[in-house]
């Protein structure tokens, strides 16, 4: 299994033995192009709580210092939330669109419908700089897992008190 911490160094090649990886809809593509039959599964359950992943969303703003804001919002109401335009979206870029008569449609395709089954049960990823230090934790102690180099018992709860701590 390719550990969610290796994702952030953009190296694909592994890929190519691995059984499974942890990610999301920004590394369908490269895993496709590398090779893997790709399918979304939901993460099973630890200690028989349902898995909740983390849903982020990407988004268009008008910036409040926009010099023609009138032009910048009729391109972003009438143009860029329109279902044509988030399907094309979807489509050049693999990412479920957030309009839900586009969302509803993507759905179709094997990929985003197995997304949006697992991402039905998300909780919304908080936006905060201190989610490096989630990362960070949580990549080390899962690769050291699926290695087998770790307890999993003590170094879940020993990975959780140092993101507690980290986060105050």
């Amino acid at each position: 299994m390719v550990p969610w911490s290796d994702h952030k160094s953009c190296d694909r090649s592994q890929f190519h033995n691995e059984p499974a990886a942890h990610a999301g809809p920004w590394n369908v593509a490269d895993a496709q192009s590398a090779g893997v039959d790709v399918s979304v599964d939901a993460i099973p359950s630890a200690g028989g709580s349902a898995a909740q992943p983390f849903a982020g969303v990407q988004a268009f703003f008008l910036s409040a210092k926009s010099t023609n804001s009138l032009v910048a919002n009729e391109f972003l109401v009438n143009y860029i939330a329109t279902a044509d335009v988030q399907t094309k979206l979807f489509e050049a870029g693999g990412r479920p669109p957030a309009l839900t008569e586009s969302f509803e449609a993507a759905q179709s395709d094997p990929i985003a419908g197995g997304f949006a089954t697992v991402g039905a049960n998300a909780v919304p990823m908080p936006s905060i700089p201190e989610m490096g230090s989630v990362w960070d934790d949580w990549g080390k102690t899962e690769a050291a897992l699926i290695k087998g180099s770790a307890d999993p018992a003590a170094d879940w709860v020993k990975m959780a008190d140092a993101i507690k701590a980290k986060l105050g």
